[in-house]
């Protein structure tokens, strides 16, 4: 009787078992749908969000306005808006300018909400430095979906600013401009609290944090010249060049903040700040009631409650209660 040699059959059925489950990676691999962000969708969703921005003023955006705003050239962003008109993202031409359509405004306001979403998490669940995290939440508000933004909005709380001081809007709204006034245009002797600086470009913006130029920071406007400012922030003087001094928004430090709903009929007065926190912070931001924005009573009900108020031309009414969350210095005539 022949002698039983395990190795006989051991090796090739391991061979075997090993050419099976590479060929079944090779199979898996091949059939699996590619990532839907590609490099070429990244860069088109960031041209739509600075179209987007660009926008504002209701003009159409013109290719160079776009390669400036971008930092590249003029060819690459040619190509870029056909790929936008192409997509059905925006209407017109590279040569004559293109407007979003209502499909193009309502993605570029997902990714700007879903941005700011992701830098408020980073800063208050990663503790990750507020100079970095733009590039982070850039690179993941391309691969979020609409279920999955609601999600990380309920479980921030429904917050109403990024830590950059920029509102985070409900799903759906307009994405509003940045509140305040720049620093440019202020004048020597003011003295603001910073409400917004811009995280772009981001050497600049991890200056000004350095500088101590941050949301929330009160500043004194000491001299201005043509080209530089001088600023007094926390007792220390610096200089800050006015192109510099334009990416930072403030408003005014009230002398004495008063409740909204303590002001008589026919007052006019300027939003200081507006407190509370969640959707109730954010519904007064989408009304209108911004730090820095002009309000004016105009009647109560008969019985005292509701109260009218106009802000931007538009008449609203809000309850008393509602109205006290919302700090104003009165602006008195003349």
């Amino acid at each position: 009787m022949e002698n039983f040699d395990i190795s006989n059959w051991l090796w090739p059925a391991v061979s075997f078992a090993l050419a099976i489950l590479s060929l079944w990676a090779l199979l898996r691999r091949a059939r699996a749908p590619v990532h839907p962000q590609s490099t070429q969708l990244i860069e088109m969703e960031d041209a739509l969000k600075e179209v987007y921005k660009l926008q504002r003023n209701g003009v159409t955006v013109e290719a160079r306005a776009l390669a400036r705003t971008m930092g590249i050239s003029v060819e690459m962003t040619e190509g870029l808006i056909d790929t936008l008109v192409a997509s059905s993202w925006a209407d017109g031409d590279a040569s004559a300018g293109i407007c979003l359509t209502a499909r193009g405004r309502e993605r570029a306001q997902e990714l700007i909400r879903v941005h700011r979403l992701w830098e408020r998490y980073l800063v208050d669940r990663e503790e990750m430095p507020l100079e970095a995290v733009h590039v982070e939440a850039d690179r993941r508000e391309h691969e979020m979906t609409p279920d999955e933004a609601e999600e990380l909005d309920a479980e921030l709380g429904h917050p109403a600013w990024d830590p950059h001081g920029d509102i985070i809007p409900d799903a759906g709204c307009w994405v509003p401009p940045p509140a305040g006034i720049p620093l440019a245009a202020c004048t020597p002797g003011d003295r603001l609290r910073i409400l917004h600086v811009e995280d772009e470009p981001p050497a600049l913006f991890a200056q000004l944090v350095a500088m101590g130029l941050k949301p929330g920071a009160e500043v004194e406007i000491v001299e201005r010249q043509p080209e530089h400012l001088r600023v007094k922030v926390n007792a220390d003087i610096l200089p800050l060049a006015t192109a510099a001094a334009g990416r930072v928004h403030a408003v005014p430090v009230p002398v004495l903040p008063v409740p909204l709903g303590e002001l008589p009929v026919g007052s006019r007065a300027m939003v200081a700040e507006v407190k509370g926190g969640g959707k109730q912070q954010r519904r007064m931001l989408d009304m209108g009631l911004v730090p820095g924005a002009e309000v004016t009573v105009i009647r109560t009900a008969p019985l005292g409650d509701p109260v009218e108020y106009r802000i931007k031309g538009t008449a609203i009414a809000m309850r008393r209660t509602d109205a006290d969350s919302i700090l104003v210095e009165e602006v008195r005539n003349g």
